[in-house]
């Protein structure tokens, strides 16, 4: 027994696991909103024809970048020139009547006063005969025959009055029909316009729905394109960041945000939000515009959107491995985990895109330590040994 070995009692020591931390520190900072949003254009013209026509020729492809006033479409435009010619005529009809009405009223202007000459000299004939006849020097057929010129110069000179007193109406008339014709001419001649199909704005084409010798009728879709000087992002916001969106433009403070896309960034800025929330939708939607120049961009393509809000107060920043299921982190208090609960404030972009966010707490001061990064078997009380401190 005295030579046997010696017997040395097993102390358990509890293992410590080495984990990084991050030191709490309260500042004014600007959280940001990750979104998801859906490049559109609200100048996205869907061309329709204009006329009952056969397609002649289709310059138009579809993601053609275009000018302005550059020619898609030549539809067959014989029936709109003949149309033309028709309506041509009929203004020249009418201005040639007009002149006609005028230069018989300038006849009648003229005549009018040999016709009064004409009546003053029946009236002294027939002045003559009847003095002659009170004598028995003339016979009372030359009284009869002479009140008869009378009668008539008289019904001459009457119907030349009229002829006179009617031409306003009458020219009134004819330049009513002249307008009349003169406006189925401009229709004519746009109705021949309208055979060219040309881009309205500089864009790019998104749809052709006609090829060379398809029978289009008025209202048929031709080409569909967009402005692509007026693209924006448009992205739902969700109902807890309306209210600090709202004040921000009513304040007139500016809310940028950053698209991500094909590796690069760019720059956005909010201008306005939507007037009608759809059903099933759980937010508004905003409108983004880009800052400088606008990349190119296809209609429907989705991006990222990182929206910057206006600043908070009395946040701190977590990366995302500082936190435990939704809204909770372990604190770091004599080497052991104490779980504390988080209220989150939104995202932060600290480094690397997405990964920081910012969060409030009621039951954390400034300087404490947080547990930094996951921990599968993270518990209240387990012992911890910090190996790395980021402030």
């Amino acid at each position: 027994k005295s030579s046997g070995p010696e017997e040395v009692p097993t102390v358990v020591t509890e293992r410590r696991w080495p984990v990084e931390a991050v030191r709490v520190q309260f500042k004014e900072l600007r959280p940001t909103v990750r979104l998801y949003g859906r490049v559109e254009s609200p100048t996205e013209s869907r061309i329709r024809s204009a006329l009952s026509t056969d397609v002649g020729a289709s310059f138009a492809l579809v993601g053609q970048a275009v000018r302005q006033g550059e020619v898609l479409l030549q539809l067959d435009d014989m029936d709109a020139t003949l149309a033309l010619s028709q309506r041509q005529a009929e203004l020249a009809e009418i201005e040639a009547r007009i002149r006609s009405e005028n230069s018989r009223y300038r006849n009648d202007l003229a005549a009018l006063t040999q016709e009064q000459q004409l009546l003053a000299l029946t009236q002294s004939a027939l002045q003559r005969a009847e003095k002659l006849a009170q004598t028995q020097a003339g016979s009372q057929a030359n009284v009869d025959n002479a009140r008869e010129a009378v009668a008539r110069q008289t019904l001459s000179l009457s119907s030349r009055r009229y002829a006179i007193e009617d031409h306003p109406p009458r020219l009134a008339q004819l330049q009513a029909r002249r307008q009349q014709a003169a406006a189925q001419r401009d229709r004519a001649t746009r109705d021949l316009e309208r055979a060219r199909v040309t881009a309205p704005f500089a864009g790019r084409i998104t749809a052709v729905h006609v090829s060379p010798g398809d029978r289009v009728h008025p209202g048929d879709r031709l080409v569909d394109l967009f402005d692509t000087t007026a693209t924006e992002v448009r992205a739902q916001v969700p109902n807890r960041h309306l209210r600090t969106i709202r004040q921000s433009l009513a304040d007139g403070v500016a809310i940028n945000a950053t698209a991500m896309m094909e590796g690069g960034e760019f720059g956005l800025e909010l201008t306005r939000l939507s007037a009608k929330i759809e059903s099933g939708e759980g937010g508004v939607d905003a409108f983004f515009g880009f800052s400088n120049d606008r990349p190119p961009l296809e209609l429907g393509r989705t991006m990222a959107v990182l929206v910057t809000l206006p600043p908070q107060t009395g946040v701190f920043a977590l990366p995302a491995t500082a936190i435990y299921g939704a809204d909770s982190a372990y604190r770091i208090r004599d080497d052991r985990l104490e779980r504390v609960r988080l209220q989150r404030v939104g995202g932060y972009r600290n480094g690397e895109w997405g990964t920081w966010s910012l969060f409030r707490g009621s039951a954390l001061e400034a300087g404490d330590t947080l547990l930094a990064n996951q921990l599968p078997n993270a518990v209240e009380g387990l012992s911890v040994e910090v190996i790395s401190l980021r402030d």
